[in-house]
């Protein structure tokens, strides 16, 4: 039994039915050149980020195999998901459990990706589900070095001082988790619980202590 989650800003969602396939694209960095007297040549570079890709089903009705974890979602949950991991333009961490049949556990997998394309099916007479086939592509996080000038020996020397910390940004969106409060989501988000009437604000909610799980909150500018 293979759990396919995806997980951003600490939320995290189980697919509820795992893919058939999952295809792991790698791709060679190879550069081709003409040598003089000698012909075509290739100088290879380091290996390519990884591309992955699966098509996956999200049912409209809790059929036997269906995996949730708390209460079924229908599948407007998972594609608003999906939307807001491409508008967020920040990575997302691919997470895969493999166990076989006898409960045995093979390795799973942690990775952070880009959500590069997504393409969404519906097929007539299939009670509202819906197919979507996901194309992701690994993530690579540039971090800038940090340099200081000093002078040795009437001369400029440039000394690496250590790797710049990428600042903390605020997502777009949030989506209300089970607990959740406008206080709480500022805290965790915002870092100021006060400012949970901000978010009131901005998401026309006249009374903040009514908010409902799954609601798509706005938390950009």
């Amino acid at each position: 039994m293979y759990r396919f989650y995806f997980k951003q800003n600490n939320q995290q969602i189980l697919l509820p039915v795992a893919p058939a396939e999952l295809m792991t694209q790698v791709k060679g960095e190879s550069k081709k050149v003409e040598l003089t007297n000698v012909g075509e040549g290739s100088i290879l570079k380091d290996i390519g980020l990884r591309r992955l890709s699966f098509k996956i089903l999200l049912p409209a009705v809790q059929y036997s195999f269906v995996q949730t974890e708390g209460a079924f979602q229908q599948p407007i949950f998972f594609l608003n998901q999906f939307r807001q991991y491409k508008m967020s333009k920040r990575p997302v961490n691919l997470i895969v459990f493999r166990k076989l049949a006898n409960k045995e556990e093979l390795f799973s997998g942690n990775m952070e990706v880009s959500f590069e394309e997504y393409t969404v099916l519906e097929r007539g007479g299939e009670q509202g589900d819906f197919w979507v086939e996901i194309q992701l592509k690994e993530y690579r996080k540039i971090m800038a070095t940090a340099y200081s000038i000093k002078q040795q020996q009437h001369q400029t020397v440039l000394e690496e001082t250590g790797v710049k910390r990428e600042g903390r940004e605020i997502p777009n969106t949030y989506t209300v988790k089970k607990g959740d409060s406008l206080w709480k989501i500022a805290k965790t988000m915002l870092q100021d619980g006060s400012r949970y009437k901000e978010i009131a604000q901005k998401n026309g909610i006249a009374n903040p202590n009514k908010i409902q799980v799954g609601q798509i909150l706005y938390l950009g500018e």
